[in-house]
């Protein structure tokens, strides 16, 4: 790898007397080896980033110049910049990850003799493709709220598709056939020379998207008593189980980091009872009369939830957060199963009106995207009504969402 340290001279004019300011910067060379085949790149927020094509056959490199000496000084502590990745059979990504650590001044050049077809801009990233010759290919661009795009040089005989939400792009110089530009809520758009087919749709609002991601999730819980001892109490349970499907709404950003969003809980739950009970005047209450043969019995329930959910990504896949569902609980049933002397199974079903209708689950969790989560949760309210002569007890327990 290069390292070189250069001073830009930078002149500032004031009313007052001339002056002269000078400003360290420095450079970093990285050079990547790899036998994929890279056609996606992605620009997440942070960088001044730049898009220069190189001969065919040349190593892809990154060219960071920067005021921060941190990194220059500290070889063993260099960033990677960029990430390569395979995804499937035939395709490779780039991806230029989200600026954490250095001054928003820096400018981070790419140069790839790679094929590129897609390109993607997080939310307030900015791109300049300062020259890229894409010959006879299909080009997709997406930007996100807040990106800027600039296109120096561009030159594509087959078609370049750009879609804009919120975002600003800049068209100095296109040649080739067909360029298609969608333009979605507040999106700016400045054309210079365009030697090629364009045409542009524009849209006073984003397309939204309420059908959601779609998740399933189990959990595994036990009760909490936080008054006197339980041992002999007809609600004893040694454990639950909860099956949910999840519908998620599209985030809500905050800034590059936070966001939250609202989800939808569906869950059915079933608690396996320690003791023998008998439902009585919408109570559960120990049941002595069966002998050695006892039935088995569960309580089981549906709920449904509406968490609202706050967001933290320290990295683009990976998410903390820590989310209130108010939750609606269904009156449960008290299922019993019984053996005859002929060994068939007999089962009732019983309503029992001993929940608290209302609860409040408080969890936190982490997880890797919209899926793949796992999260700690507490009800925040007593589980039973006061009625039930259940005191103080709660649900908490682990959940995991695939």
């Amino acid at each position: 790898m290069k390292r070189i340290a250069i001073i830009l001279l930078t002149f500032t004019f004031h009313l007052s007397p001339f002056t002269l300011k000078a400003q360290d910067l420095y450079q970093i060379d990285q050079k990547f080896d790899h036998n994929i085949k890279v056609n996606h790149l992605e620009i997440q927020s942070g960088w001044d980033a730049r898009l220069i094509q190189v001969p065919e056959g040349e190593r892809t490199r990154v060219m960071v110049t920067t005021p921060c000496a941190h990194f220059f000084e500290n070889i063993d502590e260099e960033p990677t910049l960029l990430s390569v990745k395979k995804s499937g059979k035939h395709d490779g990504y780039y991806t230029l990850l989200r600026n954490q650590w250095m001054p928003r001044t820096t400018v981070v050049e790419i140069f790839t003799a790679q094929p590129i077809e897609d390109i993607s801009l997080e939310k307030n990233a900015r791109l300049t493709i300062a020259y890229f010759d894409f010959d006879s290919t299909d080009l997709s661009i997406t930007a996100d709220s807040g990106a800027v795009l600039v296109v120096d040089t561009l030159l594509n005989r087959g078609t370049t598709g750009i879609m804009l939400t919120n975002a600003t792009l800049d068209l100095r110089h296109v040649t080739g056939g067909k360029t298609n530009v969608t333009a979605y809520a507040h999106s700016t758009v400045t054309k210079g020379d365009i030697q090629s087919e364009y045409h542009q749709s524009d849209y006073e609002r984003a397309p939204k998207m309420l059908g959601m991601t779609i998740g399933l999730g189990l959990n595994i819980s036990l009760p909490v008593a936080f008054s006197s001892n339980q041992q002999g109490s007809p609600y004893n349970t040694n454990h639950a189980f909860e099956f949910h499907i999840l519908g998620q709404i599209n985030d809500f950003p905050i800034s590059n980091h936070w966001s939250w969003n609202l989800n939808i809980d569906a869950s059915a739950t079933w608690m396996q009872l320690d003791n023998v009970v008998a439902a009585q005047n919408d109570q559960l209450v120990l049941d002595p009369s069966y002998g050695a043969t006892p039935p088995r019995q569960s309580l089981y329930y549906w709920s449904i939830g509406l968490p609202v959910r706050l967001k933290y990504n320290p990295w683009k896949y990976v998410l903390l957060y820590a989310s209130l569902a108010p939750t609606y609980n269904f009156t449960p049933r008290l299922s019993s199963t019984t053996f005859d002397a002929d060994n068939h199974r007999h089962t009732t079903h019983e309503k029992v009106d001993i929940l608290n209708h209302f609860n409040l689950r408080a969890s936190i969790g982490v997880g890797l995207g919209n899926l793949h989560r796992l999260e700690f949760f507490i009800d925040l309210l007593p589980t039973f009504k006061s009625s039930a002569n259940a005191p103080q007890t709660r649900m908490m327990g682990l959940t995991y969402t695939f």
